[in-house]
């Protein structure tokens, strides 16, 4: 084979896996819209009747697409829901050391004060929104704190985990019911107090621990 040949091949490779990436960009742009679509469509639904209301035949009405396109994306409307907090969980990863940032999360609820002041009202919705919210902070503060833990201290911490993502959570829906009377910088300061609080013997014990190594 001549090197006019070997170019040939090596463009026709090149060509073919850039075809395939432009495809494969163009396939993640339409599921980016299409879920776009369905949440938009949830989110009105929820503001006009509320979300125990609304059915997937209203969502997928209001989004213009068929159902097999609604389940090929969710298995249920509390997935879609739950659609509209990936970002946060994506903005609350941190490195061990670095601190929890919760102004992303106070942000987030003024933005969408309405749908989320609507979710809080009816008991269904509220415990969709409040798991989730917990889920996601309970998730950073084990990955920020736990790696610092001797093995012997992790049910305890667990716990503790879990009491102190349920306190912030219920930080965050109280600051939304009460007509968000704070800015969200001053209730984000708040919450890494209550945090500092709650967790403060662990921090204590791998000080303690990082002293005598």
């Amino acid at each position: 084979m001549n090197k006019s040949s070997k170019k040939s091949g090596n463009e026709t490779r090149d060509g073919g896996g850039d075809r395939t990436r432009a495809a494969g960009k163009l396939a993640d742009r339409r599921v980016q819209k299409t879920r776009k679509l369905l949440s938009d469509a949830l989110v009105s639904l929820i503001l006009e009747k509320g979300y125990d209301e609304v059915s997937i035949q209203d969502i997928i009405d209001r989004a213009n697409v068929g159902r097999s396109t609604f389940y090929s994306h969710y298995e249920n409307k509390e997935q879609l829901l739950l659609f509209g907090h990936e970002h946060l969980r994506a903005l609350s990863l941190r490195d061990a050391g670095r601190p929890l940032d919760f102004l992303p999360f106070y942000r987030h609820l003024a933005e969408m004060h309405e749908l989320v002041r609507k979710l809080l009202s009816a008991e269904k919705s509220e415990r969709v929104l409040t798991r989730s919210l917990e889920d996601i902070l309970q998730g950073s503060i084990c990955r920020l704190y736990a790696p610092r833990l001797a093995p012997e201290e992790g049910a305890l911490f667990m716990l503790r985990c879990e009491a102190a993502a349920a306190a912030l959570v219920r930080l965050m829906t109280s600051w939304v019911r009460k007509g968000m009377p704070c800015s969200p910088e001053r209730m984000a300061e708040e919450s890494t107090a209550l945090l500092q609080r709650v967790l403060a013997d662990e921090r204590a014990a791998a000080s303690g621990r990082t002293r005598n190594e």
